[in-house]
Formats: structure tokens, C-alpha cells, sequence
């Protein structure tokens, strides 16, 4: 996302109750008092700001190939007084390329219904984690018709601008299903990982990946067509 009317939109949006959910996720998910986490897809760069200030001996380095939306980040960073604890770097989170295996905790926000095939992003987090390492990825999940998207929309998008109600319609739409997200994790070979819904409109992947199985080849499913 660099367009700059949708940046602005979601910039300027109130995401504080979901974002400091997803925070306080990634903090129960990494299991330590202090460590390296990789947050990808930072977007505005609220969710390393919440996660460092409740947990100070964490440093974040926080990615996103957006340089509009970087440039919002480090508005909030400067604003914040944490910038020598949160690195912003721009890159592909997508892809994951230019990291070594050196991550205590990996989380990441509404990134995977931008993928038409998530598979390798799930496998390239395992690569990326340190031994003993944890996920925490919340994003949405698609519901049954077009008409319960709408009505989320209506539900939890009333006083949003028309273009931030239609970029939350059409991610909704684009977005994979619990059920989906465990094939995914199957297909790229990591296990011990919990998919669950968290709300009427997200579910959450956490816990520490182990690798193991064959390796399943093929697309993410999406089934209905609706991509």
C-alpha cells in the first residue's frame, strides 16, 4: 500500500483496540522478558510502539516496502521516544529477503490477505527464527458471503471515511479462512503452531514452529473463489 490517499486513509484510522490486542498477543506469544522480534508489514509503525512500551527489553526491527507508509512510521517512532529500540527498514515483507536466522519472535498484522500464495511466507518464518523462537501473525478472516462482509463493514467501520470502508470491504473479501491457514501450514511443513479465530473478523497463528513432513506442493487453497 503506497498510494497516498489509502496510506493517509489508514494512517489517520483508529485501529488502537485491535493493534494493542495484537501487542499484547505478540508479547504472551514470545514467552520472555526480553529478545529480538521481527514485525512485518509495519504499516504506520503502531503496533512495535505498543509492543515496546510494554516490553522494555525487547528491540523490534520493523518492516514494510512502502515508503510512505515508513515515512508515517517514523513520525510515530520519533513521537514515541524509542527509536533506538525500533528499527524501521523498507523491504518486501512478503518476501522476508536480507534476514538471517537471528529472530527471538516474529509477528506480523494483516499481511497475509495480501498474498496470493502465503505458503512460502510461512516457511521463510520459520527459516528466519532463532531455535526456540515463536510466531504471532493476526489478519482477517473472510467471511461466508459478500453480504457478512458488508455488514462488518457497517459494524465496525461506521464512521470511517468511504475509501477506508472500501479497502476494509475488499481486504475482507481477499482474506483466507482459519481452515485455509492450516492447510498453509501444512503445506509449507510447520507444525505446533494454533490457528483460531479472535473475533468476528480476525484469526491469530501463535506458538513455536517445529519443521517436519513432507513437503506438499500446490497453492494456498482459496476455494470459493472470491480472491
Amino acid at each position: 500500500m503506497d498510494d497516498a490517499f489509502e496510506v493517509r486513509a489508514y494512517r489517520d484510522a483508529d485501529f488502537r483496540q485491535v493493534n494493542q490486542a495484537c501487542a499484547r498477543r505478540a508479547l504472551g506469544a514470545a514467552g520472555r522478558r526480553k529478545g529480538v522480534a521481527l514485525d512485518l508489514g509495519t504499516g504506520p509503525g503502531e503496533i512495535p510502539v505498543l509492543f515496546c512500551r510494554m516490553a522494555p527489553g525487547w528491540r523490534v526491527t520493523a518492516l514494510d516496502a512502502s515508503p510512505r507508509m515508513l515515512a508515517a512510521a517514523r513520525k510515530n517512532v520519533e513521537r514515541s521516544g524509542l527509536a533506538g529500540r525500533i528499527a524501521l527498514v523498507k523491504g518486501d515483507a512478503k518476501t522476508v529477503k536480507g534476514f538471517g536466522r537471528r529472530f527471538d519472535l516474529i509477528f506480523s498484522n494483516s499481511l497475509v490477505h495480501h498474498l496470493d500464495d502465503p505458503v512460502p511466507f510461512w516457511r521463510r518464518l520459520g527459516q528466519l527464527l532463532k531455535p526456540g523462537g515463536a510466531v504471532m501473525v493476526q489478519d482477517l478472516s473472510r467471511p461466508s458471503s459478500r453480504r457478512k462482509a458488508r455488514s462488518l463493514v457497517a459494524l465496525h467501520a461506521q464512521g470511517a471515511s468511504p475509501l477506508l470502508r472500501e479497502l476494509f470491504y475488499r481486504s475482507l473479501l481477499a482474506a483466507y479462512t482459519p481452515q485455509e491457514i492450516r492447510l498453509q501450514l501444512k503445506q509449507a511443513r510447520l507444525e505446533n503452531l494454533q490457528v483460531r479465530g479472535v473475533s468476528d473478523r480476525h484469526w491469530v497463528v501463535r506458538g513455536q514452529p517445529s519443521f517436519k513432513g513432507p513437503v506438499f506442493k500446490g497453492r494456498g487453497p482459496h476455494d470459493d473463489g472470491s480472491r
